[in-house]
């Protein structure tokens, strides 16, 4: 372009019009904050909504069933929107009674279509002795506001495991998930065929009957039949939920079997199921609850039975010491002493309340275990499910939150843990100097040298000396601790004591033993009458190139094999609240 060309071109280019836009920018950056923007990854966003760890509602409305309760819940402006859920699954409730803190599992009894209108529904039956149901069904109503968690569970149905046909087993309050499952099969949710067999002791006590009634009615796919155990009546089967029972009703075709109820009706239907021809893959139990009368079991220590034991908790807010009674779960204990535990199924399945045993002795029914083999064998517990039979110590969240080690005289503590390793791994290096010099030393030069006796104690005295001044000059405590920190490593890991002995091993290793291999050198060089030997200080770098080395292994090994014993000596180990899997 000629520049006539240019000039002809730029005088038609609105100059006003881009210096208003330049002041526009200027003034909305001078007008935003000076953070920077804060971005959320919508990946997290979508994973904290199917996901949370809490969700707060609204009771809308309470239906009184047969000696429970119906609670309707509407979704707040904390939680919006609620969380989707899987036909089958349930929520926990997070209640807090008269100092106690806990939760209990209740299955969804709504549609999964019904989050969309932005509610749940749980159904709570009244247990004898029961302390979490009575307080509900006594104190909630309709405007109280419930924390509960996100949707849990296995009991769902899935295309890919399960045939398409589905037969239930329902005991008592064990409806819920199935009635779930109806609706879900009606609204169009879930594609399956579902036969169900609902078990109760009487006709009065069944729930949910005229929306179970409706529900066949008016989804062919929907199947409900009535089993009394306690009476007969026409229309209703008689008896238990039986082998025979199931193949009357089954299909011809392959189907799964989901069950949910209460224990005693668990060990009734795992008898009754081996009769079957059914793959254990499509065998689904929902959670069986809570473990009660461990001490009826005959794997159970008998000398245990009835007795309180001292239960030591590590809690990253410090150490608390309560009672544990034998014949309740650890997780109860904890509740009722105010512990706020994390917890969803209480049946020992999902794993929420894996806490590490340091000490003492349990008793895991084999009914109620669920944990990982390497959990087992590394001294992991789950809680709900766990019976202490003799004083125990355990340790709760220590992988989260900073370390924050309440010892008093810290520091002071800190320097004595230093000075007593510097001494001992001063005292070993200074024999392994001792022993290197008189091995490297010709037959001449050992008759200039102080019998081995004097030299092993004069190569300690010098080792130990130089050690014990470098713990009151230089920080290697504070650099081990930086060095850890900045690794993510917390104590009493393994892999902070690997990462916390560096600095003191290398500072010990390169120092003392240039010190004392410098000091061995001249004390012979003197006396050397050899003409052609070599300048001392190639004497010495000879000698310390040598050694260091092997100081360096040496040092290193003692630190890391020591210092986890004199920290416990010295009373420094705190109780841990944070990092990788704690070492005893």
């Amino acid at each position: 372009m000629s520049s006539e060309a240019l000039k002809k071109a730029l005088a038609d280019v609105p100059y006003d019009a881009y210096e208003k836009k330049i002041q526009i920018r200027q003034q909305k950056i001078a007008a935003a904050p000076g953070s920077l923007p804060q971005y959320d990854y919508n990946t997290n966003v979508t994973a904290r909504t199917l996901h949370p760890e809490e969700q707060t509602m609204v009771i809308k409305e309470v239906i009184d069933l047969p000696d429970a309760k119906c609670y309707r819940f509407a979704e707040t402006d904390i939680n919006k929107p609620l969380a989707p859920f899987l036909a089958g699954q349930y929520i926990s409730v997070f209640l807090s009674i008269d100092g106690s803190e806990l939760t209990r599992p209740y299955a969804i009894c709504s549609s999964p279509a019904d989050v969309a209108k932005g509610e749940y529904a749980i159904a709570v039956k009244k247990v004898q002795d029961g302390f979490a149901s009575d307080y509900i069904l006594k104190n909630w109503k309709v405007g109280d506001r419930v924390t509960v968690s996100g949707p849990e569970g296995n009991l769902f149905y899935e295309s890919m495991r399960d045939k398409k046909h589905v037969v239930g087993l329902a005991g008592g309050s064990g409806i819920t998930p199935f009635y779930s499952m109806a609706q879900a099969i009606r609204d169009g949710v879930e594609d399956f065929s579902l036969t169900l067999l609902y078990g109760c002791k009487k006709e009065s006590e069944i729930l949910f009957r005229k929306e179970l009634d409706a529900l066949a009615a008016e989804c062919p796919k929907f199947r409900v039949i009535y089993v009394l155990s306690d009476e007969e009546r026409e229309g209703f089967e008689h008896g238990f939920l039986s082998a025979d029972l199931i193949r009357k009703y089954a299909p011809d075709e392959a189907y799964s079997l989901f069950v949910c109820g209460p224990g005693v009706m668990y060990d009734f239907i795992k008898k009754e199921v081996t009769k079957l021809d059914i793959p254990q893959r499509l065998i689904r139990y929902e959670a069986a609850g809570e473990y009660h009368h461990p001490e009826k079991d005959e794997a159970y220590p008998k000398d245990a039975a009835g007795r309180t034991f001292q239960l030591t908790v590590d809690l990253p807010t410090g150490r608390r010491v309560i009672p544990a009674k034998s014949d309740e779960s650890l997780l109860v204990a904890l509740e009722r002493a105010g512990v706020k535990v994390p917890s969803r199924c209480r049946s020992g399945e999902c794993g929420f309340c894996r806490t590490r045993l340091k000490s003492g002795d349990i008793y895991a029914p084999e009914a109620a275990e669920h944990r990982r083999k390497a959990d087992v064998k590394d001294g992991f517990i789950h809680p709900c499910c766990t019976f202490p039979v003799s004083d125990c110590h355990i340790m709760i969240n220590y992988d989260r939150g900073e370390v924050v080690r309440k010892v008093k005289d810290m520091k002071k503590k800190e320097r004595l843990v230093s000075l007593i390793m510097a001494i001992i791994v001063s005292t070993i290096m200074g024999i392994l100097f001792a022993a290197i010099s008189r091995s490297m030393a010709g037959e001449k030069a050992l008759e200039n040298m102080p019998p081995a006796p004097v030299a092993y104690l004069l190569s300690v005295l010098e080792s130990v000396t130089i050690g014990v001044i470098l713990v009151f000059i230089l920080p290697m405590g504070k650099w081990g601790r930086a060095l850890a920190a900045k690794a993510g490593a917390n104590p009493p890991s393994m892999k902070f004591t690997l990462l916390n002995s560096i600095p003191f091993a290398v500072c010990n290793a390169v120092i003392i033993s240039a010190i004392c291999s410098f000091i061995g050198i001249a004390m012979s060089y003197g006396k050397n009458m050899d003409p052609n030997k070599p300048a001392l200080v190639v004497m010495w770098l000879k000698n310390w190139l040598i050694t260091l080395p092997i100081s360096l292994g040496v040092s290193y090994i003692l630190a890391v094999l020591i210092s986890p014993f004199v920290v416990q000596a010295v009373g420094l180990g705190g109780p841990p609240t944070g990092g990788d899997q704690p070492r005893d």
